[in-house]
């Protein structure tokens, strides 16, 4: 008998990872996120550990935001000496992705430190790089990796029981295929079991054309010399942008002499992960000679530089984290320009409750940067359609693919989000064992 026990993104967005113990009580990991929402919520993140890393065979990474990986260092400090399996893009970014998280937390002196960059380190060291499509055994599974689509090096992983056959399928995080840069989402076809996202289980994206949003937003900074702000996450994104406006450059839709400036060390860092593995682009983009090289493009690594950017005159854009305004480069940027009716601030991405970038999408006339106030007398607009995650239709399309599905957890969804899609799975799919688990909660596996 197969055990999964769901140690986070259940009940909560945030936290994704999920213990899978078979019956000689040795178990394997998928996923072992941060709790990164705001409040109480977070400190999950310093609870012991419900489990003992010396019975776990090993670690299967489905990709490198924090939500996913950013706990794996806990393992190490506590004494996992195991391996992390994990495709070479995603141990890359990860790297990129946990040395910023113990920085950060060294420079937040206020708040309890969860791991150091030695054990970071540790952890980087553990991860073995593994292929899309090439099963492999650990324990007592037969694993194998599938492209997600949802960021550069993404996977959903099936966990096949080598005694029984029995097959469990985790989506991770599912793209919005098809996406700007990466591969399309990959199918599984068979599966009993299968552990599957929500984030956004109750509707579908907007169909726009988010191109057209960043040309007349540009545009219209060109004619007024103004500038253009955009915060940006720095994983796909930050890149996803870039590679749009270079496209709009190349086909003379904005001028070539327009500055943009890539004011995030992270995103940078990333970019150049990008460069690393074109073997993952889209086949659109691998007709490109690079889908980042384009006139005026300023990488801005050093806080010198950062600064600098203020000495150009416009127009100008800066696409800058945190995406939603929480920290980083983007608060200096808005403290300088944000009560200039000129400024144009395009949100592209999620704005989630209690972050400063969702209470100035909602129509904040004031807001607090460094504690000093500060009108806001800018442009406010969004693109709605750059999502990395699968919608509903997506959702259910990806999941109808999988043959003998009996049994389908809904994770990493508000609870409206889960409830939602668990309606459509069971109406469209015939599907009726749809279980939404929370955070602690054990189920046997058939």
């Amino acid at each position: 008998m197969v055990k999964i026990n769901f140690l986070g993104a259940a009940g909560t967005v945030t936290g994704s990872g999920y213990l899978v113990t078979s019956e000689n009580n040795r178990s394997v990991l998928v996923d072992f996120g941060l709790f990164q929402e705001s409040g109480w919520v977070t400190e999950f993140n310093f609870e012991p550990l419900s489990f003992d890393v010396t019975k776990i065979d090993g670690v299967f990474l489905t990709h490198a935001h924090l939500d996913h990986c950013g706990r794996l260092p806990l393992l190490s400090k506590n004494g996992f000496k195991g391996q992390i399996f994990a495709t070479s893009a995603t141990k890359d970014i990860a790297t990129i992705s946990l040395v910023d998280a113990a920085n950060i937390a060294l420079e937040e002196k206020h708040n309890p430190i969860l791991y150091t960059l030695d054990d970071v380190e540790k952890t980087i060291k553990q991860i073995i790089p593994i292929d899309y499509d090439k099963e492999f055994n650990v324990g007592n599974f037969s694993v194998n990796f599938h492209n997600a689509g949802h960021i550069l090096g993404s996977a959903s992983i099936s966990l096949t029981e080598n005694k029984t056959q029995k097959t469990i399928v985790f989506s991770g995080d599912l793209g919005n295929t098809p996406e700007d840069l990466i591969k399309p989402t990959e199918y599984f076809t068979k599966a009993q079991t299968v552990i599957m996202e929500s984030t956004y289980g109750s509707g579908t994206h907007a169909k726009e054309d988010a191109s057209a949003v960043l040309q007349q937003e540009i545009n219209t900074v060109e004619k007024s010399r103004g500038v253009l702000l955009i915060p940006a996450f720095s994983i796909e994104r930050s890149q996803e942008i870039l590679h749009r406006i270079g496209l709009l450059k190349k086909e003379n839709k904005i001028l070539k002499t327009t500055p943009v400036f890539l004011d995030s060390p992270m995103a940078i860092e990333v970019m150049e992960v990008f460069k690393k593995y074109t073997n993952l682009y889209n086949k659109d983009v691998s007709k490109e000679d690079h889908p980042f090289d384009f006139e005026n493009l300023f990488l801005t690594k050093s806080v010198e530089e950062s600064k600098n950017i203020l000495e150009v005159a416009g127009p100008k854009v800066i696409i800058a984290g945190s995406g939603m305004c929480s920290g980083g480069r983007i608060l200096h940027h808005l403290k300088n320009y944000v009560s200039q009716s000129s400024t144009r601030l395009l949100f592209a991405g999620y704005q989630a409750a209690n972050t400063l970038g969702r209470s100035i999408i909602e129509g904040a006339k004031q807001i607090e940067i460094y504690h000093q106030k500060i009108e806001v007398n800018a442009t406010i607009s969004k693109i709605s359609s750059l999502s990395s995650h699968a919608d509903q239709p997506k959702l259910i399309a990806w999941l109808k693919k999988i043959e003998g599905a009996r049994k389908v957890f809904l994770t990493h969804g508000e609870d409206k989000q889960r409830e939602d899609l668990m309606v459509q799975i069971k109406q469209k799919l015939g599907i009726n064992n749809v279980i939404l688990p929370k955070k602690g909660e054990n189920y046997e596996i058939n």
